[in-house]
C-alpha cells in the first residue's frame, strides 16, 4: 500500500466518523417543531458574507 493509498483512506475514514457522529444532532434538529428561519446556520449555510449596501 502505497503512502497515498493510506492518506486517503485516512481520509475517507475521518469523514464517515464525523458522519455517524453527526447524524442524530441533524435528525434531532430538522425534527424540531418551531421554524428556524433564514438566520439558522444550519439549515441555511451562507458560504459568502452577505454584501453591505
Amino acid at each position: 500500500m502505497s503512502v497515498l493509498e493510506y492518506a486517503i483512506g485516512v481520509v475517507l475514514a475521518v469523514i464517515a466518523l464525523a458522519q455517524i457522529l453527526a447524524t442524530p444532532f441533524l435528525l434531532a434538529h430538522s425534527r424540531s417543531r418551531y421554524d428556524h428561519g433564514p438566520g439558522c446556520w444550519w439549515c441555511h449555510p451562507r458560504l459568502l458574507p452577505r454584501k453591505k449596501r
